[in-house]
């Protein structure tokens, strides 16, 4: 990185100066920048400044720093650039300034200090905060006291965090993200949700990912019901836009015809036989569209203490735009469910705690990242926009082959309620910011790279 971390502070009696340590000495320095705020100011050195930048009260103020911070320094084509300015673009204000976001402004707080512990500015904002005539924004900063706002300027970057797909498909919101990308060129990462169909797509037309697939197929019809059942003897049936685990069907082959159970809104499990496909077929119509679903073979997952369990696994970019695995988790079905997914009674475990042998541990380690990392280059190969962060859910079958089932930009957090993870739930949230100031760097430094014309 070509960045340099400093305090920044201001210069009481100076005017429209930017106030650089003497080993930053350059010539043609001309403007200093604050997110997508440029001003034309002095440029001026001082030998006893070492760690601190200084800005003259006013140019503090024109360029809309929010407050005295740590941050980094780049100087690129005549201008000095201070930051990285992140925004997290996010939806569902309240006018609360103590509960901005309702449930999830523990997070938001956590995410924002986190950061900014780091060096750098953070800030969250919807659309409806943004002021296009002026460039700004009336973003949410945290702070010691709690929450406040600030006008500052468009950010450096984005990172989405909108809360589920339906908020995603408004028109506001996207018309919001496309002119932030489109007309400033605002690398946003993570900008939607993943599609399950698409992603299997994408990843089965790749050698590198295909043997980790299991046989798929959108829109269940009676055909294909019974072509997998016959196959497979357990299949399941899953909305291709889903979320934590509901609406998924479990059909098992039976002597007499099919066992369906189901796993719905409320939590809560049913189970009912059918006398073949076509039968279980009609009732499902009666509720579903099958061109919104898609159907996939069941695995014969490994188990702990009897109950099927399988594997949460994040990959996060790194400071230097490369992938690493950030956390891998146990997850393990609750009593009856179809799903290993907390929300349906399921608990997780750290890897320690199923795998007594750390040479056992190990192994599983090395299989479960290495599948990770390489869907992790494949869906970045193929799906356009930056992604930063992907949550997979993996199993590992009787054999020992490794199953990759699902692939969440957003991934959810349950996983990290396990005390002992608490250390990787850090570290995915760092990396986010990790790669924020790397896509940061690289629209400054190397724009057409970045948005290749």
């Amino acid at each position: 990185m070509n960045r340099k971390r400093f305090l920044i502070g201001i210069d009481k009696t100076s005017e429209n100066t930017l106030f650089l340590p003497s080993s930053m000495k350059r010539d043609g320095l001309l403007h200093a920048a604050f997110g997508t705020k440029v001003v034309r100011c002095h440029i001026s050195y001082r030998r006893h400044l070492e760690q601190t930048v200084l800005l003259s009260e006013n140019l503090f103020h024109e360029l809309l720093l929010p407050h005295r911070s740590r941050a980094d320094i780049l100087i690129h084509d005549h201008t000095v650039h201070i930051g990285p300015l992140i925004g997290i673009f996010t939806a569902g204000f309240t006018v609360s300034l103590e509960r901005p976001f309702k449930d999830r402004s523990l997070f938001f707080s956590k995410l924002v200090t986190l950061h900014e512990q780091a060096g750098g500015y953070c800030f969250v904002f919807g659309a409806h905060q943004i002021n296009w005539e002026e460039g700004t924004i009336e973003g949410l900063l945290y702070r010691e006291n709690g929450w406040e706002k600030k006008i500052v300027p468009l950010p450096n970057v984005v990172y989405d965090r909108l809360p589920n797909r339906k908020i995603e498909d408004s028109l506001l919101l996207q018309h919001t993200k496309k002119r932030l990308i489109d007309e400033y060129q605002i690398p946003w990462f993570n900008k939607t949700f993943f599609n399950k169909w698409s992603v299997h797509q994408l990843l089965e037309k790749d050698p590198r990912t295909a043997p980790f697939l299991p046989k798929s197929e959108l829109t269940p019809s009676v055909e294909k019901i019974a072509e997998l059942c016959e196959a497979y003897k357990k299949v399941y049936i899953k909305p291709a836009n889903g979320a934590l685990g509901t609406g998924i069907y479990q059909l098992t082959k039976t002597d007499d015809g099919l066992t369906v159970k189901h796993t719905n809104d409320a939590k809560t499990f049913s189970s009912i036989d059918y006398s073949d496909a076509s039968a279980f077929l009609a009732e499902f119509q009666k509720q579903h569209d099958p061109s919104d679903f898609l159907i996939q073979q069941g695995v014969d997952l490994i188990k702990f203490q009897g109950k099927p369990a399988d594997f949460r696994v994040h990959t996060n970019k790194n400071r230097k735009g490369k992938w690493t695995v950030t956390a891998i988790a146990v997850k393990i079905s609750g009593e009856n469910s179809i799903t290993t997914h907390l929300s349906n009674g399921g608990t997780v475990k750290t890897l320690a705690e199923v795998y007594d042998d750390p040479a056992e541990r190990i192994k599983v380690i090395k299989k479960l990242s290495a599948a990770a990392l390489t869907a992790s280059h494949v869906l970045h190969d193929h799906i356009e926009g930056f992604i930063g962060e992907i949550g997979f859910d993996f199993g590992i079958d009787q054999n020992g082959k490794v199953w990759m089932f699902e692939a969440n930009s957003r991934p959810g957090r349950s996983i990290f309620s396990h005390p002992n993870l608490y250390h990787v739930d850090s570290l995915t949230k760092r990396r986010s910011f990790e790669y924020a100031s790397y896509l940061s760097e690289k629209a400054i430094t190397s724009h057409e790279a970045l948005w290749p014309s």
